[in-house]
């Protein structure tokens, strides 16, 4: 069975999007919680990016993307820590 091949732009642009989701759910905006059928997509598109055969297997510039967001928000939500009181 042959799957179809992700390219980087597609791939990444959907787990951009299931970023930017995470942070409005970890923010306590009004964001739905991830669906099953999301979960299972989002994995299975990471699974099979990091899979596929060269020069498709985008398993480091995943890892380094997906480093280099979280990096990015928690330097951010550090920075603005006084916006989120804690009492």
């Amino acid at each position: 069975m042959d799957r179809k091949t992700i390219e980087w732009d597609q791939g990444w642009h959907n787990i951009q999007n299931a970023i930017t989701k995470l942070k409005r759910i970890l923010e306590e905006k009004p964001e739905q919680p991830f669906s099953s059928e999301e979960y299972i997509e989002l994995y299975t598109t990471i699974y099979n990016m990091c899979k596929q055969k060269p020069p498709h297997d985008y398993s480091q510039q995943l890892y380094d993307k997906y480093r280099e967001a979280f990096e990015e928000y928690i330097t951010s939500t550090v920075r603005n820590i006084d916006a989120y009181p804690i009492f």
